[in-house]
């Protein structure tokens, strides 16, 4: 089953495909040394220059490990009690989003009734940059939504009961989670 970003289970899903692909990555350019080296008895060659330039796919899965790393993925019992608990609505699960300055983690973000509340993940994060961001990113999709970040489940399950019974279109609904899904890392 392929897990797509904004999934339950992305962040593990990810961090895996990101390290066998730089191991991959790795083999092949060692690999080509090696032959142009045992070819050509000489490290000065083509093949020298194209295990070289395999260092560039490999940045950048080492990019994604450093920035995927440090986090983990939402239990999927936790998943399904906010799941259960939330109704129809949409539910971000693993999102992980940047800014020019920070790398946030938010456990999960609901998308109902013309709110967003997200859900900070247990780790050292600034939460008031993260509230900050996230509320001026959604105000640019759709002013009219309303953001709150909260720290703990019990806090979300309360918030959830509290949302406002705004009727929003799903247009507009559908706009501000495409948005927020191309935020997501």
């Amino acid at each position: 089953m392929k897990i797509e970003k904004c999934q339950c289970g992305y962040i593990k899903k990810k961090k895996k495909v990101d390290f066998i692909w730089l191991l991959a990555c790795v083999v092949v350019a060692i690999g080509i040394f090696l032959t142009g080296y045992l070819w050509t008895k000489t490290r000065a060659n083509v093949f020298t220059v194209l295990a070289v330039l395999m260092v560039l796919p490999a940045a950048k899965r080492v990019v994604a490990l450093v920035v995927m790393v440090p986090r983990k993925s939402v239990e999927k019992e936790r998943y399904e009690r906010v799941k259960e608990a939330a109704g129809a609505c949409t539910i971000l699960a693993d999102y992980v989003f940047t800014s020019t300055d920070k790398i946030m983690h938010l456990d999960l973000v609901i998308i109902k009734n013309g709110n967003v509340l997200g859900l900070v993940a247990p780790s050292r994060q600034d939460v008031e940059y993260m509230k900050k961001y996230l509320a001026d990113s959604v105000r640019k999709s759709d002013a009219s939504f309303h953001v709150k970040v909260v720290d703990s489940e019990e806090k979300l399950l309360k918030e959830l009961g509290r949302l406002t019974q705004i009727q929003v279109s799903p247009e507009k609904e559908e706009k501000v989670v495409t948005y927020l899904r191309t935020l997501a890392v």
